[in-house]
């Protein structure tokens, strides 16, 4: 996997702050606001600590008044307590209005990835990009890297205080604190830096164990896992890639852990060091007694508040990487083109030499695929598995964009139409139908959304599809289908019939059904598909089988072999001239006889 490209910390944050004041501009400013109050409540904390400790110091010498003391001891516990009271609005703010609306960050992710090219889905690579951006936005990923930002600021106001402080006593204060967390810093950049990589990397391990978990625990796998005997299998298979992604994480964890320690023992000799200075300044009357206490504070203050600012730098920059697989996500994948509206099918789809491979794969699909398809004619593409029928059917729907040739509907190419008006005149049934865990109404009437509450209509679309018994018995349109929300279980070819009644209910101009009824036993076959031949007269109609039979209620058939067009003709035409659909007619006839 090729490694992402180090960025800078501030790249994102320009995006983050649009989005974020686009969707939650009050929620924002506020927090801002807090921040900065708390910001300036530090400032105002570092110098009654300072002042505090100097009364105090000179109160126990005798050369202070007890009243001062008190008054400083009262705006310390001011100055303690509003940085606080800032933090708890902050967090409400934060935990409540402003995630509840951050939502809209993960439907931005959603309709990109519904808007992107089919065939990217065809790409690990791609989904492993999906991931990562998901990974980002569910984790808030960007809501707390803006914030990250934000909470910097009461960080370095209190971080100068402590350096106006200790600056009092003496500025050699300052490198020393400096130098003694250096190493502690860089620790922390570099597992920020380390624990992205690592991450990145364990994406497709985790991607995998997310899917051996949704095999273990599916239910329309479970009947094959358990009779088959493989549960056991799947179930180690998942633990031993849960266990891979701990152990790597855990020993990444204990390495760092170790280089923390050493970068905590250097900050402890410089507090050592900065003691021991202290008493030689002290020694030589540079400081009181008095100040003693107070310098020593002032440094370790100096020393943690060095350590905050730069340990937040450091997760700034990881929360930006994390960030950046958001954006970059957006950045990378195009959206399809807009093109002009889809007036509908008036003459002819054409295929000139179309040829088609998928990614990652060193064969072709298709291979210079020339045929065209009139208005209104019912056509039958047949061929064996792996022929390439399935994969001209997706390329004729505009869904795959092939890589030579032209699909081009009344001469001009389908990639050039806006794709929402092109696939309003389409209806495709896939093989690989949906079960969709709804009611009758929503599974037939999802189709076409506006006419969902026609009853009339959904009613036709079911007994067309030979499915109108199935609905009464389970309890009309508004009953609710399947196990997972307690309710009718179809049978499969059941559930095929409701995803062709879907199909019928579209009422497109061109039809497209993907080996429609390979769950039905031949006579309910036969019997819909006689309909739908019917119901299809004076429509554009493709039908992928591997039924050669349905050839003979045609009006063309086109046979594919290898990924090309072998033969093309009506069933009469290709008996008699032989061939590849003569060989398959004469298979498949000898089960029937």
């Amino acid at each position: 996997m090729m490694r992402k490209e180090r960025k800078s910390v501030l790249r994102y944050f320009g995006r983050v702050t649009r989005d974020l004041y686009a969707i939650m501009p009050w929620e924002v400013s506020g927090v801002i606001l807090l921040e900065l109050l708390e910001a300036a409540a530090g400032f105002l904390q570092v110098s009654a600590a300072a002042g505090f400790f100097d009364a105090a110091g000179r109160w126990l010498e005798g050369g202070a008044d007890r009243n001062l003391v008190f008054r400083r001891a009262g705006l310390f516990v001011v100055a303690m307590g509003l940085p606080m009271l800032c933090r708890l609005l902050v967090e409400a703010l934060q935990n409540l209005p402003m995630f509840l609306k951050h939502h809209r960050l993960i439907h931005r992710l959603h309709g990109r990835v519904a808007s992107v090219p089919l065939i990217r889905l065809e790409e690990p690579e791609f989904h492993n990009e999906v991931w990562r951006a998901k990974m980002s936005v569910y984790n808030f990923g960007l809501v707390n890297y803006f914030f990250g930002f934000i909470d910097l600021l009461p960080l370095l106001v209190r971080f100068l205080g402590t350096v106006w402080v200790i600056a009092a006593f003496h500025v050699s204060f300052i490198p020393l604190a400096l130098l003694s967390v250096l190493p502690s810093i860089l620790v922390r950049f570099r597992y920020q830096r380390e624990r992205y990589s690592m991450k990145r990397a364990q994406t497709p391990l985790e991607r995998r164990k997310d899917y051996l978990w949704q095999v273990l625990t599916g239910r329309s796998l479970a009947k094959e896992l358990r009779t088959m005997g493989t549960e056991k299998y799947i179930r180690e298979k998942w633990a031993l890639a849960r266990d891979q992604v701990m152990d790597e994480t855990l020993a990444f964890e204990r390495k760092n852990g170790n280089r923390v320690l050493r970068g905590d023992l250097f900050k402890f000799f410089g507090v050592g060091a900065s003691i021991g200075l202290s008493i030689w300044f002290a020694h030589r009357g540079l400081i009181s007694l008095g100040q003693f206490a107070a310098c020593i504070a002032a440094f370790g203050s100096l020393q943690s508040m060095a350590e905050s600012v730069m340990n937040q730098l450091a997760w700034q920059k990881g929360r930006a990487d994390f960030a950046g697989d958001y954006y970059d996500f957006f950045d990378n994948e195009a959206e399809e083109e807009e093109g002009e509206n889809y007036p509908g099918l008036q003459d002819r789809i054409e295929a000139r030499d179309v040829s088609f491979c998928y990614p990652g794969s060193g064969k072709e699909a298709l291979s210079g695929v020339s045929f065209a398809i009139r208005k209104g004619e019912r056509v039958v593409i047949v061929g064996e598995n792996g022929s390439g029928k399935t994969t001209l059917s997706k390329v004729m729907a505009g869904i795959y964009r092939p890589e030579n040739g032209l699909v081009l509907y009344d001469g001009k190419d389908a990639f050039s139409y806006d794709k929402d008006s092109f696939y309003k005149s389409f209806s495709v049934i896939q093989q690989n139908f949906v079960k969709y865990q709804f009611t009758v109404r929503e599974n037939i009437g999802i189709s076409r959304p506006a006419q969902i509450h026609n009853d009339e209509r959904l009613l036709k679309s079911a007994r067309d599809a030979g499915i109108e018994g199935t609905v009464r018995r389970a309890g009309g349109l508004d009953a609710q289908l399947g196990r997972e929300f307690d309710g009718v279980e179809l049978s499969g070819g059941e559930w095929q019939k409701l995803a062709i009644a879907r199909g019928l209910n579209k009422d497109a101009d061109v039809i497209i059904l993907d080996e429609p009824t390979s769950a039905l036993d031949p006579l309910v076959e036969y019997d819909i598909l006689v309909k739908f031949l019917d119901m299809t007269r004076g429509k554009t109609s493709v039908i992928i089988s591997h039924r050669i039979g349905l050839g003979r209620f045609a009006d063309r058939i086109i046979v594919m072999k290898d990924g090309r067009v072998a033969q093309t003709g009506t069933h009469d035409e290709l008996l008699a001239m032989g061939g590849e659909y003569g060989r398959m007619w004469h298979e498949q006839a000898k089960w029937y006889q």
